[in-house]
């Protein structure tokens, strides 16, 4: 990985040396977190619980280790333990989101929205409210849906990640932080991806009877990963739900 590439944000995260991002990514999660600070009173982003991993980085989670964004220096994990963070369940899709809100620093309505919301960790909130998860699309960091069994697996739950993705797909995102060009035909598309090429492949799925039509949303989820091996395993493929040369070339006739 290039350090020439990679720029320092201005947040506290366990490994210093690993807050960093790309250099967009970089601009914008500073004024995210500027924007954030002046408009609810609450200094959120000053702490994060991941920036930048690794590529060689490893994790038994299912699916995220080898393809996590953190790893194309476009995402981050905000601080999970801040005493301001109010959690509301949404369902975008068929898929389950949440939506992060900020107490803001002063009840007088001189900060945020005055709102009464069921958090999804059981409890009413009634507060002037901020609403960050709009505050960080509207500057391009986009929220990732939760996992399936989330209601299970806390770390399912991905509520604290978001990530700056261009409408990349992971493969050509780490292909471009290594300073590599990229063809579409060489990109894969798997887990977390999104965009018009998910988009197009679900379509595809669902034409062929591997997946529900209300499952093309743009998101490769699990369903969409399983349709995927399941249209392997059909068609003599190597079967591990990532949409390769190969897969694409017999899917998508390119």
């Amino acid at each position: 990985m290039s350090e020439e590439i990679l720029i320092p944000v201005k947040t506290k995260t366990p490994n210093p040396a690993m807050a960093k991002m790309r250099p967009e990514a970089a601009r914008r999660f500073n004024k995210l977190r500027e924007q954030v600070y002046i408009e609810s009173g609450v200094d959120f982003l000053a702490v994060c619980g991941d920036v930048l991993r690794p590529a060689n980085f490893m994790s038994k989670k299912d699916g995220v280790a080898m393809r996590s964004w953190h790893k194309t220096a476009r995402a981050f994990d905000y601080d999970q333990n801040s005493n301001a963070l109010v959690l509301v369940s949404e369902i975008h899709g068929g898929r389950q989101y949440f939506r992060t809100y900020l107490k803001c620093a002063r009840q007088d309505g001189s900060f945020g929205v005055k709102r009464k919301v069921k958090d999804m960790r059981g409890y009413t909130v009634e507060a002037y409210l901020y609403d960050f998860t709009a505050a960080a699309e509207a500057i391009g960091f986009e929220r990732i849906p939760a996992w399936n069994g989330w209601q299970r697996e806390y770390n399912y739950r991905e509520f604290w990640h978001y990530q700056f993705d261009q409408d990349l797909t992971w493969d050509a995102a780490m292909l471009e932080l290594r300073g590599k060009s990229r063809r579409p035909a060489d990109e894969v598309i798997g887990l977390n991806d999104r965009g018009e090429s998910v988009r197009l492949v679900q379509s595809k799925l669902a034409d062929l009877g591997f997946l529900p039509k209300t499952e093309i949303d743009g998101v490769f989820g699990a369903k969409s990963k399983a349709a995927v091996a399941q249209f392997q395993s059909k068609n003599g493929l190597d079967v591990d739900g990532l949409v390769g040369p190969a897969t694409k070339a017999k899917l998508l006739g390119k």
